[in-house]
């Protein structure tokens, strides 16, 4: 079964960018789910339903 790929973008401010390099330094798993869930969730699921 072929699959099409699908791309996601997000554009992060500078604070954004900031928080994401500490919850990776820090190995931060609730802070990692947060932040995925903030700013992935819907895209993520737009783009499962054809968007």
């Amino acid at each position: 079964m072929a699959t099409l790929g699908k791309a996601l973008s997000v554009i992060l401010e500078e604070a954004q960018l900031i928080e994401l390099v500490r919850i990776l330094m820090d190995d931060d798993a609730e802070a990692a789910l947060a932040f995925l869930k903030r700013h992935f969730k819907g895209k993520a699921k737009e783009l499962l339903e054809g968007g």
